[in-house]
């Protein structure tokens, strides 16, 4: 038995579980999802269906779906892998999968589904036992998000990646983020372990808050997974890719693999989709698509990545980072000011980047060419128009989720490739969002 909140990709056979959403309420979809095969329905409503048709009428669809999930890993009983961080979750997540994936059985949760719906829904649907290890993301918009997450699907593990000013606006500063953060390694129990970066210091010092064993991860002499561990060849682009590996390699130690064991894991860490992808684009051009999301540090840090990229043009298509807070504009302002001082050509996308620009010195703003949404780039791309592809461009694109930069990345794709195979938010359910 399945489980699915999403009509548009329902299979036959699946319970259909109807979500209040904050813009569309999942029961008006009840009939599709009948007609598309669900064969029961998990409802806030009564609902009248066909005698094929179970309905199970509960009080809070999404409180319903967790209960079963945490039901269900604490009777099978496996090892939790925890990740959180301002940024770098995900890459996370997926380099501890392909390192752990060397010695146990492994269920990860699925893309950026890291909230009590999207984590219990990847667990009831997936089969593991009491020896698999399951890799969680766990990620906080809200006060008091992470200890809910961690109280459902408590960890063995924990590992954070480090505290940024990401989502400042819903936790009032940086202190904020880190309590909120710090929630992973207060869940925690004295046999458990905790893998923190050492060289971020409102990370090293979580420590403190658990009396089991701690791991420091990091580029530091007193950090206990240091890059000399690391004997393989990154598949991964960035600076941070070293961090990445270094969470990967203590989360490794934590459960008691190999030094050879992990390097083998390392060497077959696959890239997300949207995550400094390096892509063939049109016209033999190269594609760097950073698309997934944003922050002015990974912002900035994407553009280190362009740099260091051999070729004769480097184009940036920025979109507007979004939820930071009261100092978006200056944090857009920093980002463009990089950008204009290291590559030959800026093109900056959204409200809050034409807002920024315009704090820019004349010198500055002159350089960067102004648009107003993804939507629009793309359709002026297609016609030929702004920007030409040429042999020898490397172009980085990148952009909070919520701009849908894969727009822009699919148009300068080379044709070989399928956007659906490389890009993120490629699904029938995104492409309905406008």
């Amino acid at each position: 038995m399945a489980y699915s909140n999403d009509t548009r990709s329902l299979q036959p056979g699946d319970v259909y579980v109807a979500i209040r959403g904050e813009v569309y309420n999942g029961h008006d979809f009840i009939p599709q999802a009948i007609e598309k095969g669900a064969t029961g329905i998990i409802s806030e409503v009564d609902v009248e269906t066909p005698d094929h048709v179970e309905v199970i009428r509960v009080d809070d669809s999404v409180a319903y779906l967790v209960s079963l999930a945490h039901e269900k890993v604490r009777q099978i009983g496996p090892e939790i892998v925890a990740i959180t961080g301002s940024v770098g979750k995900t890459s996370t997540k997926t380099a501890i999968l392909a390192v752990l994936e060397e010695a146990f059985d492994v269920v990860a949760s699925e893309g950026n589904k890291n909230t009590p719906l999207g984590l219990s829904i990847t667990l009831l649907n997936a089969e593991f036992d009491a020896d698999a290890k399951l890799v969680l993301e766990m990620g906080a918009r809200l006060k008091g998000d992470i200890r809910e997450l961690c109280a459902y699907f408590p960890p063995s593990v924990s590992v954070v990646t480090n505290v940024k000013g990401v989502h400042i606006e819903t936790f009032g500063s940086i202190e904020g983020i880190q309590r909120e953060k710090s929630e992973i390694v207060l869940a925690l129990t004295k046999k458990d372990v905790a893998c923190l970066n050492g060289d971020d210091p409102l990370v090293r010092s979580m420590a403190e808050l658990h009396d089991g064993s701690t791991l420091f991860y990091g580029k530091g002499d007193d950090c206990d997974i240091r890059p000399e561990h690391i004997t393989t060849d990154l598949p991964l682009l960035g600076g941070h890719a070293i961090y990445t590996a270094l969470s990967a390699f203590a989360a490794g130690r934590a459960l008691g693999m190999s030094f050879e064991d992990i390097n083998r894991g390392l060497a077959n860490i696959q890239p997300e989709k949207g995550r400094l992808a390096r892509l063939r684009g049109k016209n033999d051009s190269v594609l760097i698509d950073d698309t997934y999301n944003a922050s002015p540090e990974a912002a900035l840090a994407a553009l280190d990545v362009l740099c260091d990229q051999h070729g004769t043009r480097r184009i940036a298509f920025l979109g507007d980072m979004l939820e930071l807070g009261k100092t978006e504009v200056e944090e857009h302002a920093r980002v463009l000011s990089a950008a204009v001082e290291t590559v030959d050509f800026v093109h900056a996308v959204g409200p809050i980047m034409a807002k920024a620009a315009a704090m820019l010195p004349t010198d500055l703003k002159s350089q960067i060419t102004l648009h107003s949404t993804s939507a629009d780039l793309s359709a002026s791309l297609r016609a030929g128009e702004v920007y030409d592809p040429k042999s020898g461009d490397v172009v980085l694109i990148k952009g909070s989720q919520g701009m849908r930069m894969e727009r822009i990345s699919k148009v300068l794709l080379h044709p070989d490739l399928t956007a659906e195979n490389v890009l993120p938010r490629q699904s029938e359910s995104w492409k309905q969002i406008a």
